[in-house]
This record gives C-alpha cells, structure tokens and sequence, in this order.
C-alpha cells in the first residue's frame, strides 16, 4: 500500500511539475507584453515574497503556510476565480502567517514595492461598515494595531457601495520605520477624493483593481498607485530615509494587529475596523522600489492574465 501512495503521490507531483512548465511555454507562445513573458520575470531577482492563491494560501518563494488551525484561519476564509488564476476571497476573515525570513530582518525591505490584485467595495451604512486592512507585516510584540511595519488598506467606509460615489475606492499606504533610539516615524499617503480639488480619484469599487504601495527612502516619496497611476496625494514625506522594522513580523491578511488572532500584546478588535470582506489576487513583496515602467508591466501583464 506505501508503494502505490508513493507512486501516486509521485504522479501527482510530476503531473503538477509538466503543469507549471506547460504553463510557462504557453505564455512563451504569446506575444510580448512590456518586455515580459509574465509577472514572474519583473524584477524577478528583488522578490521576496509571492502569494498566488492558486487554491493554495502558501507563500510561494517560503513553502510558509498559515498558521495551524485557528491560530491562523479566522472568519470564512476561500478561493474564487482572480484577476490570475485563482484568488483569496475573504468574507469578514483573515490568514495569520509565522514570520516569514526573507521579510523577517530589520533591513529587509529599506526600500519597498507591494504588488497585489484586489476587489471589494464601499461599505458605509453595511453592518460590516470600516476601514479595510488588506495586507501587513505586523511586529509580533509592538502593541499597535494599525499601522504595523508595513500595511495596505483602504478607507471602505469612506462611501456607500453604491450610487454616484459609490466606485470611488480610497487605496492606502502605511509603513513605520523604527529609529535606533527606539522611536518610531510613521508615514502614510492616499488619494483625496473629498478634496477641493479632489485629487487621485480612482473608480473602481467591486471590480479588480492593481494596487501598488512604493517607497523609495533616497528619494523620500511613498506612491500609491491605482491600475498603474500614481493616484497618492501626498507623495512627498520630507526626510524620512529607508525603513526599519520592527521584528519578528508576521504577514497577515484580512486585519490588523488585534487579539482576536493572536497578536496578545495589541488591543482588541476594533469596531471601526472589522476582518475584511474582499478578495485578494498575486501579492508580490519587492525589496526595491520598482520602477513606473516595471509596475506598469506587472498591471499590464496581469489584465492579461499572466
């Protein structure tokens, strides 16, 4: 009996194997797009991490895994069709990761790029009504619940899910770098819709959308960027320099640093933030800043499914 498992399970693996390579000659037979076969050749070499949710929630490069159970699946938690492949579709949920090495370093990512398909909408007036947390890298004993090292979320409750404002979604970029003196210097950047002018209006509430958070210590600008534009109104943020995390970190999708899913030193759940309701496609962690051009391919490459 071992035996035909071991040859199953070896099937199994070689079929999956000639799947991935067939995968890849097939975007090979395809026209260029930007220079780019598909997403995975973009700045390939400055990837640290890589999410796919192709019916799976490891961390690809890692081979990490939620944590176990319930002390890293919270709410209701699965896949749907995504923007590539499959994609995590959240319904007031979250996934905790352990902390992940490449991203585990104080140093690790002194400049950065997150890359990440997602969809969800408006819900102001919902009995879900909040800020929405997408992703973070969270400090394991930092006390805070929002911010984290770094954390990409959006102001869902900003506007209803529908009407004349509804599909205007407000993208937004945080990160905390930790000086040596122990204090910390926070900043953040998103668009301005109810601004007079309003500024980085990007319509696109309850469809797949691209958003990209970037931050460049040597030249101090953090960029929000909404289907490849730079939709952030306040890029500037003076003479902060490369970030600096807090560590060890955990990855976390779905919510923010609260008790309700292990963080035992933060506070509780907040009300004005509850466990997300979206889905969420190809989370890229870059230790670099990539360039306009490179995020433009990785928007152009994934409307096209590759």
């Amino acid at each position: 009996m071992k035996k035909t498992i071991n040859y199953l399970l070896g099937s199994i693996g070689i079929f999956s194997l000639l799947l991935v390579a067939s995968c890849s000659e097939d975007d090979k037979s395809l026209p260029l797009i930007d220079g780019y076969n598909n997403s995975n050749e973009v700045a390939a070499t400055n990837l640290k991490a890589h999410w796919t949710f192709d019916e799976t929630n490891t961390e690809d490069i890692s081979g990490t895994a939620p944590l176990v159970g319930d002390a890293g699946t919270f709410g209701t938690v699965g896949f749907e069709d995504g923007q590539i492949g499959k994609a995590l579709k959240l319904t007031q949920g979250a996934l905790v990761y352990p902390p992940i090495a490449a991203l585990n370093t104080a140093d690790a990512l002194g400049n950065f790029t997150v890359s990440m398909w997602i969809k969800l909408r408006n819900n102001q007036g919902t009995a879900v009504e909040g800020y929405t947390i997408l992703f973070g890298l969270f400090p394991e004993t930092g006390g805070d619940f929002m911010w984290g090292n770094i954390n990409m979320a959006a102001e869902t409750s900003w506007f209803p899910g529908s009407g004349p404002l509804g599909d205007t979604l407000v993208l937004k970029g945080h990160f905390v770098i930790k000086n040596a003196d122990g204090s910390i210097n926070g900043q953040d950047n998103r668009p301005d819709p109810r601004g007079d002018p309003a500024a980085g209006v990007f319509e696109r509430s309850g469809e797949w959308a691209h958003f990209v958070v970037r931050w460049n210590g040597s030249t101090h600008q953090l960029n929000v960027f909404g289907d490849a534009t730079s939709i952030g109104a306040y890029n500037d943020r003076g003479t902060a320099g490369p970030l600096r995390m807090n560590v060890p970190c955990k990855p976390v999708f779905g919510n923010g640093a609260t008790t309700a899913i292990g963080f035992e030193s933060n506070p509780e759940q907040q009300a004005w933030s509850p466990m997300a309701t979206a889905s969420i496609d190809d989370v890229r962690v870059f230790n670099t800043a990539l360039t306009d051009a490179e995020i433009t391919a990785l928007f152009n490459l994934g409307t096209a499914g590759r």
